[in-house]
């Protein structure tokens, strides 16, 4: 059985002594980076890749599964949608007072982020099927939905964040903003000293951010991060104005029409219902990355970042609850990073199996796999937030 192919810069590289940089150094190179190749120091003596790959190949052999979820990603991505679609009828029928709108409103756009964590992340790493064009149309439906433009998500999360986790310049998904220091190669700011204290104000506005600034901030610009002379297909843009079209007529047009509610009391029932969302979608997922337990590797004067491709997975990641069935459910894989970053293009439904694989193998061979509870990462999160925050002033 084939396993996923790994990203094209995991193969190659020679064994290269990395050169201890400083944070400004780091800065600096992290810039560079975005004009020359970057490689791993990947070594053909360090046989932990090629044995957790033998090993989960070996697993697929056994229970003659697919990479694929099957029926159980089938049965799942059912539930959620009924649910969803029950749920947003139940809205618009306005029986039940403007309380019980608004909580079944929240429930639905709960029911939709499911549906895009569990069912459209899997389809954009082709994984749902096995029909990429298939994938594909689920990834767009499911991703307008939620208002974000499908096609520029998957671009920046499987050309930028998969090939180069929490590395500057190189993962648009850590670049740097005024808001937040999330890296300790991020310049610090004086007012970032308190960010752990706002920080679930700035993230309770991702999903107003994502659907009225990134979207378009990402539709017109040439480079993000190691993306450069970034040009769209022509469709993309009719695409992107239908897809926006739809998710405003279903998100406003449509309850403002059919609710016996003025049209301020729908906008805000809309703004508390993305507040709902995006705190539930960065709680399941910034852990698994910003902690202090994660590394923020940095690419040095030669151009080589200090880990293995397969390394550098595991040393900038966090699991929580990678065992349970319960996590893997409502998370859709979220809670096992390292496995996701490992095997990409593998369904999430089989990711319980794997990471026990991986840590496993991670334990043999002395690697630095690391998992945590779900209330464990979030605090290590809140405490690199606050640590960051002060950091630069504390230096000054």
């Amino acid at each position: 059985m084939a396993l996923p192919v790994l990203s094209d810069v995991a193969a190659g590289g020679s064994k290269v002594r990395p050169v201890p940089v400083s944070v400004h150094g780091a800065r600096q190179l992290s810039r560079s980076a975005r004009s020359r190749p970057i490689k791993f120091t990947n070594s053909a003596e360090d046989r932990f890749l090629p044995t957790l790959r033998r090993k989960v190949t070996t697993y697929f052999q056994e229970t003659g599964q697919s990479r694929t979820g099957g029926r159980r990603i089938l049965a799942k991505g059912l539930f959620y949608g009924v649910l969803a679609v029950a749920l947003y009828v139940l809205t618009l029928s306005g029986r039940f007072g403007a309380l019980g709108t608004l909580l079944s409103a929240t429930a639905c756009g709960l029911f939709v982020l499911l549906l895009v964590t569990n069912i459209a992340h899997d389809a954009a790493h082709d994984a749902l099927s096995g029909n990429k064009k298939f994938d594909r149309f689920v990834h767009t439906m499911i991703f307008s939905l939620l208002g974000s433009n499908a096609y520029l998500w998957r671009l920046r999360h499987v050309k930028s964040h998969h090939n180069f986790p929490n590395v500057n310049g190189c993962d648009v998904d850590i670049d740097e903003n005024p808001f937040i220091r999330l890296s300790p190669n991020h310049p610090g700011r004086w007012y970032q000293a308190y960010q752990h204290l706002y920080a679930p104000l700035v993230y309770a506005l991702v999903a107003l951010h994502s659907i009225f600034v990134q979207d378009l901030i990402y539709l017109f610009k040439k480079r993000l991060a190691n993306l450069t002379d970034i040009r769209h297909p022509r469709h993309q843009y009719i695409l992107f104005a239908a897809t926006k079209s739809l998710y405003f007529g279903l998100m406003l047009g449509l309850p403002m029409v059919l609710l016996d509610f003025a049209w301020w009391q729908v906008l805000i029932g809309y703004l508390l219902v993305t507040a709902a969302q995006s705190l539930v979608f960065v709680f399941m997922l910034i852990g698994t990355r910003f902690t202090e337990e994660t590394s923020f590797p940095v690419v040095n004067s030669e151009g080589y970042l200090p880990h293995s491709w397969a390394d550098h997975a595991l040393v900038t990641s966090m699991d929580w609850l990678p065992n349970s069935r319960l996590a893997n459910f409502l998370a859709g894989g979220a809670n096992a990073h390292a496995a996701h970053h490992l095997f990409p293009n593998v369904s999430h439904v089989h990711y319980v199996a794997i990471t026990g694989i991986i840590r496993e193998t991670a334990s043999e061979f002395q690697k630095p796999y690391q998992e945590a509870g779900l209330m464990q990462m979030m605090v290590s999160h809140f405490c690199l937030l606050r640590r960051l925050g002060r950091q630069e002033i504390e230096q000054a």
